[in-house]
């Protein structure tokens, strides 16, 4: 590597996302350290000869390894309570190497490198090498190349796990609600089913052994397996009890980091509450999970009395955990008794689109230069910086007590020394899903995208993209292409044809346009949630671009020639509204 000539600009940038969602004001210094930290981490592997895939794979392995940020450990839970994830990573050259629903894999990004890297391997009798794994047989491929095969329960946190029994409560209500709605209307020779009698949830892995064999076969080599089987079985007949009342199961608490997750007894560790300093600093912080401020503190007593209260006056019909909060901002709990509300059950979203009709408004900001001389901050509209002072008045007043609502992808985008781009995403999906379903992380063409350099192109233009949103509506719109086809081409669509923008507008057309305006998204039931990077590489320099239509967007940039990242926390004003802004790294002076 080291010996490989500069071409072209020698200049080295990255640039990183943590998801787009809704980012709490408490938490918001955490979600731009992690992604600063990511950002030095890849900038550290290019400066000393890595590569494009190297430094992406080092950015994104950094937000996997961050409780706060749902990739890796940490990740959103599935139905069964089990974590399966989503990654992708696309070099220069637009080859790509991609897993999807894959359990048991500490850096899901690094086992899609490993199956990029097996593309380009020859195979017997002339066999195409697979760019795609999917579930268990991820997993065997990445026991075959050696990549650690964890316990189940290594990768769930304590405060994801404690999100999916508040989940698992309000879906068990909601099914309790819905057969009794059913029975009432049923005609009197029907026997309606007892008040009481048990809600189970059909867990997938219930109808699958074979899966459930093969794992068994595949972790006899882990010390551990005996002990984390047991207190997943554990957990599932609690789970699965026939209890009146929704009473759930105590949270697993797996031991934090490291490969060490059981103590040497064959028990886990449970972890202590994090301090106000150890939640400033941490990596084990959940994007879900209250972090320790003033006003935590000064309404403990206020809080742990309303608590005993609850515990107390609980109703036996229902959950004894108080109303959570859905994604979509509802409480998970129905308002009434009738068909339409009560048999459905609203599963995590982030902003709603708006209606066809509606208009939608616009976050501009202005793309900012950064040289040798002038380094200049993504300006994002509005821009709350990791550096800004928080002001003194606000720790002590009841202020926005929403909790982060992040259920996105993480994404990162690097041009080497050489002029190479390649890109990533990482995902543990969306809470309560479906065991198997595949997000858009892990799809080329719709999580991330790389249009190479057309050889006979003198600007030698190429354009990089990652997405973060509603996987679905995503992967109905090829969001990733589209945006990098816009983006290259510097075109919006106007009417049947298409019309030469400028780079900015050409990103912010493609959200309002061919994400938001598709039919499949305008005549969804789900919210068209979408945040996007690009990155667009000519003879000129490096121009990074991002958009999204949700609350807020944690991003990060850095280049070979900062000393320190450049973090932006951009905010929409809501309501589907389009945030959008950027910064252009301008090539070195030939000296």
């Amino acid at each position: 590597m080291g010996g490989r000539s500069h071409k072209g600009n020698d200049i080295a940038a990255v640039f990183v996302h943590a998801g787009a969602g809704y980012h709490s004001t408490q938490n918001e210094g955490i979600h731009l350290q992690a992604c600063n930290d990511a950002a030095k981490a890849a900038m550290a592997i290019m400066r000393t000869g890595g590569n494009a895939v190297d430094g992406v794979e080092m950015a994104i392995k950094v937000l996997e390894d961050r409780e706060i940020t749902n990739a890796g450990y940490g990740s959103n839970l599935a139905i069964d309570g089990t974590v399966e994830c989503d990654a992708s990573i696309v070099d220069h050259h637009g080859r790509s190497g991609g897993v999807g629903a894959v359990s048991q894999i500490k850096n899901p990004i690094s086992l899609a490198r490993t199956v990029l890297d097996h593309t380009t391997k020859h195979l017997t009798l002339r066999r195409v090498p697979p760019n795609l794994l999917v579930s268990q047989g991820a997993t065997d491929f990445a026991f075959e190349h050696g990549i650690p095969i964890l316990n189940p329960s290594a990768l769930v946190s304590p405060a994801a796990h404690e999100r999916w029994v508040r989940w698992r409560s309000d879906l068990k209500n909601a099914d309790r609600k819905a057969k009794h709605t059913q029975s009432s209307l049923a005609p009197s020779s029907t026997r309606p089913k007892s008040e009481s009698e048990p809600v189970q949830i059909n867990h997938p892995r219930g109808r699958e052994p074979t899966r459930d064999s093969r794992r068994e076969a595949t972790l006899k080599h882990s010390p551990s397996r005996a002990s984390s089987s047991s207190d997943l079985q554990r957990s599932d007949d609690l789970n699965s009890s026939g209890s009146s009342q929704s009473t759930p199961d105590l949270p697993r608490t797996p031991v934090r980091g490291g490969h060490d997750y059981v103590d040497s007894r064959g028990t886990l560790a449970t972890p202590a509450s994090p301090s106000a300093h150890e939640s400033s600093t941490s990596a084990f912080i959940n994007s879900t999970q209250k972090v320790p401020t003033m006003r935590n503190y000064s309404s403990y007593s206020s809080a742990k009395s309303r608590v005993s209260s609850n515990q107390a006056n609980t109703d036996i019909s229902g959950s004894t955990i108080p109303g959570s909060r859905w994604h979509d901002g509802s409480s998970g709990e129905d308002s009434s008794s009738s068909p339409s509300s009560s048999g459905t059950l609203v599963l995590p979203s982030i902003t709603p689109s708006p209606t066809h009709g509606s208009p939608v408004s616009h976050e501009r900001s202005h793309l900012t230069t950064s040289t040798e001389e002038d380094e200049s901050p993504l300006q994002p509209s509005p821009t709350e910086s990791l550096n800004a002072p928080i002001p003194v008045s606000s720790l002590g007043q009841e202020g926005d007590e929403r909790e982060d609502h992040i259920t996105d992808t993480v994404g990162a985008i690097a041009i080497d020394r050489w002029g190479n781009i390649a890109c990533g995403s990482s995902s543990g999906g969306i809470g309560m899903k479906y065991r198997g379903r595949v997000g858009p992380a892990a799809l080329v063409g719709i999580g991330s995208a790389v249009i190479p350099v057309n050889p006979d192109d003198r600007s030698k233009t190429c354009v990089a993209t990652v997405t973060s949103g509603t996987g679905e509506h995503m992967a109905t719109t090829l969001a990733a292409t589209i945006c990098a086809q816009r983006l290259y081409h510097s075109i919006k669509t106007k009417g049947a044809g298409y019309e030469s923008v400028d780079d900015d507008d050409a990103i912010r057309s493609m959200i309002e346009h061919d994400f938001m305006g598709h039919p499949s998204v305008q005549n969804s039931n789900s919210a068209g949630a979408i945040g996007v990077l690009g990155a667009k590489k000519t003879r000129d320099g490096i121009f990074f671009y991002y958009a999204h239509n949700t609350d807020s967007f944690a991003l990060s940039s850095m280049h070979s020639d900062e000393s320190k990242p450049v973090c932006a926390m951009s905010r929409s004003t809501g309501s589907g509204s389009i945030a959008h802004g950027g910064r252009a790294v301008r090539p070195r002076k030939k000296r």
